[in-house]
This record gives structure tokens, sequence and C-alpha cells, in this order.
């Protein structure tokens, strides 16, 4: 039952990417009667597919952002779903433990199908074999129904009903108590963020939501503005908060430029490395990113934010590198 589940919401989600990538996007209800589900089901298999985050090497996955607006949805992506793929470690054992763990759950020929499946996926797409790693970990189905912050905001912006946010700014040790009108939620680069109106600034800000302490529901109404736009705040699949962007400027090695160059705009340089200028809203979000490629990555400037990697570096190692 568990693996024939899992196989129908496989099916919704692989329907689902390319039906809202029209800049358009797709109502959420002919989804949900086109999939013969609830419009909640299509909810919860967005939630989903933005589950993984930080297990595996920064990549394709950062390049995937959708759009909920009150009863539709939209996706942006770079188009990876269109190219064959190689897994790495991680992903493969992410893989191989998810298919072993459905197994689990069920008996006899499916049992085995899913076995079968697991081990073809394993030498078909993984750079190195998952099955050896698996024996390390037990296997737990968890709690796939728990419900957050994400459906809480979500609820409020569908319902267009503010909510009370505790808020914990980058730097910051105490949280900031927010009103917000919650206008639209967006995924993008592994993150959601909730894209609203702030009552104390009377402004529009974005709200990274991992970074949302507390959220309660408020019986206070809004209107959204008809000039209101989601894509305003999203510029290539990335998303930044008003007036408190930076650029970085970040160097990638020429043993990575050319994946670079799928993703980012570059000024190309003679040695074949390539530079790229992000716009930054989290410094700890470019440090993470620059560390993720070890040695083939450089941040440039600012100094500021060199100096966080650098401290970053040296709480993990346990040494003072200035």
């Amino acid at each position: 039952m568990a693996a024939e589940l899992a196989s129908q919401q496989l099916k919704r989600i692989l329907y689902l990417i390319p039906r809202a990538s029209d800049p358009a996007g797709a109502s959420i209800a002919e989804l949900a009667a086109e999939l013969e589900v609830s419009p909640e089901r299509i909810l919860r298999d967005i939630e989903e597919v933005t589950a993984r985050d930080y297990y595996h090497p920064a990549g394709w996955v950062t390049d995937l952002e959708i759009s909920v607006e009150e009863d539709a949805v939209t996706v942006w992506t770079t188009g990876e779903f269109r190219r064959p793929i190689r897994l790495s470690p991680r992903e493969a054992l992410a893989l191989a433990l998810g298919l072993r763990l459905l197994a689990d759950g069920t008996e006899g020929v499916r049992r085995e199908e899913l076995l079968t499946l697991a081990r073809r996926l394993d030498a078909g797409l993984a750079s190195v074999p998952a099955e050896p790693m698996t024996a390390s970990f037990a296997l737990d189905g968890g709690d796939p129904h728990g419900n957050g912050l994400l459906a809480l905001v979500r609820n409020g912006a569908v319902e267009r009903c503010r909510c009370r946010l505790a808020y914990l700014k980058p730097g910051e040790s105490e949280p900031e108590r927010r009103l917000v009108a919650p206008y639209a939620i967006v995924f993008s680069r592994g993150h959601w963020y909730v894209i609203g109106h702030s009552e104390e600034v009377d402004a529009v800000r974005v709200f990274r939501l991992d970074r949302v302490l507390e959220a309660e529901p408020t019986a206070e109404t809004f209107e959204i503005p008809n000039d209101f736009d989601p894509a305003d705040y999203v510029e290539e699949g990335a998303v930044f908060r008003a007036g408190e962007e930076v650029e970085a400027t970040v160097r990638y090695s020429r043993r990575i430029a050319r994946w670079i160059l799928e993703r980012e705009e570059v000024e190309e340089q003679p040695d074949g490395s390539v530079i790229v200028r992000h716009r930054v809203a989290d410094p700890r979000w470019i440090v993470r990113h620059v560390l993720s490629y070890g040695p083939e990555a450089e941040l440039l400037e600012p100094e500021a934010m060199r100096e966080l990697a650098r401290d970053t570096v040296a709480a993990s190692q346990g040494a003072d590198y200035r």
C-alpha cells in the first residue's frame, strides 16, 4: 500500500512540474481535478517535492523555484529534468534507503519489485554504488503527516489572513515580532520564503521560513494589491529581501566552470575560471554556498563576508585562521 501511494505521488509530481512551468502557472483546482485528488493533496505534494535541503552538495534542486499564490502554482526550473543525471553518493544513498523503506512496508511480489528497482537504479545512476552503505542505517518511516509553519502561513495566504511571526534575522540573538500579510509562498534555492506586507515597516518584505521561530494566525484579513507580482522578488530563481541585498563576488575554478556557466551569468577569466556576482540577502547563505564547493570556489568580496567565511571555517575546525 505504501509503495503504491509513493508511486502515485511520483506520477503527480512529474505531471505537476512541467504543467505548472508555463509563465501563467496552473490552477491548483484544475490540477487536482486532472489528477483526481484534492487541492490539499496537491499542496502537500508541492511541499514534499522540496523536502530535501542540505544533505546534497550544491546542485540542481537549488534551481527549482515554486510560487504558490491563492489558487495557482507556478514552477521555474533550469530544465535538468530533461537531461540524464548521475547521482552523487549521498543522493544514491537517499534513494536506496527510500526504496528499501517502501519495500519494508510491503510484502510478496511488490516487495521484490521495489528491491529490484533499487538495485537497478543503484547500478545505472549512482556515481558510487550506495548498496554497501545501506547496511549502516536503520529504516524508520517517521511521521509523514506532520503539520508545521509552512502549512500555517500557506493557509494564511490562501485565506488572506494576517499572521504574527517571531522572526530571527541573520546575526541577531532575539527574534523580532512581525504582523505579516502573506501575499505569496515561494520555494527557491533550497528554502521556503514568505513574501508579504509587514505592518511594522509598512512595506513588502521577504521572510525565510526556517528563520520563523513562531507563527500564529489572526482574524485580520487583507487584500493583495493589484500591482503585486512575486516575480519582482525573484530573479533567476533567487529570492531577495527588498532593501537588504549585498553584492558578493565569487570565483569558481576552471574545474567546475562549465557547471557554473549553465546556472549563472559569469565573467570568464583568462585562466579558465569564472567570476559570478551574486545578489545576497543572507550573508550566511553565500558562505555556505562557497564552502560547499571546497577549494573550487573563493569568496573575493566584500571583506565582511570573507571574514564570516574564515570564522565559519575556524569554528568548525577549532582553530583561528585570521
